[in-house]
């Protein structure tokens, strides 16, 4: 069984500042709702009720942050950027004082649980970073032009990165520090920048219940796992 070290001071943070273009619909995915509340209020639900986590940065449109209330004191809000890279970067700048450790969680994912926050954390005090991934089911096609394939690849070599991501805070904050000489300014996860300064990335085991949310069927699929969880009570 695995145990959480308190002596460490552990912040979250929530991305919701995307605009969610794939989604199609007049205000951004994360604000949709699921089963009659926002897709971003379950994962912060967890999160903030989490005994392992101290504060919770929630990265947000701006003009979102006026209409939020009743939240608690555990929550920060922070105005997002231009790209996840941008937004990521914000959220981690806003922690006083600066945790020993950091979660990233997409706030599409509203399936978040604390027993996978919890082997998050285990895992990141061990290695220092940490991705949360499960295993590929569908045969990966490789292709250059759309049209024909050009490579089978093994399955097994891949994997589906899901979020979240832990990190000793130090080493994700240098990460995106050092990014830009790098080149490396739209990347669409964390562990992209720590693979980028040659740091290792740890592996924990995600679930298929810890969907992302990117089109109106995500959406509906979402529902029907509320529903069935509510049912199962």
């Amino acid at each position: 069984m695995y145990q959480v070290n308190r002596d460490y001071r552990v912040g979250a943070v929530l991305l919701a500042a995307g605009e969610g273009r794939r989604f199609g619909a007049s205000h951004p995915k994360q604000f949709q709702s699921l089963a009659g509340r926002a897709v971003f209020e379950y994962s912060l639900e967890v999160l903030v009720n989490s005994p392992w986590i101290d504060q919770v940065n929630l990265v947000l449109p701006p003009s979102y942050i006026p209409e939020l209330s009743n939240v608690s004191p555990k929550v920060k809000f922070v105005e997002g950027g231009a790209t996840r890279q941008r937004s990521s970067y914000l959220g981690l700048s806003h922690f006083d004082p600066w945790p020993d450790f950091v979660l990233i969680h997409d706030a599409v994912r509203p399936f978040l649980t604390d027993d996978l926050i919890k082997q998050n954390l285990v895992a990141a005090f061990q290695y220092g970073a940490v991705n949360t991934c499960i295993s590929c089911e569908d045969t990966l096609v490789v292709t250059e032009d759309g049209d024909h394939i050009l490579h089978i690849p093994p399955r097994n070599q891949f994997l589906r990165g899901q979020t979240p991501q832990t990190f000793r805070y130090a080493l994700i904050k240098e990460a995106h520090e050092r990014a830009p000489s790098a080149l490396l300014v739209t990347c669409t996860d964390d562990c992209s920048l720590v693979l980028a300064l040659g740091y290792p990335v740890n592996i924990v085991q995600g679930a298929t219940t810890n969907l992302k949310i990117t089109t109106p069927f995500d959406l509906s699929l979402a529902e029907h796992l509320v529903e069935r969880s509510l049912g199962a009570v």
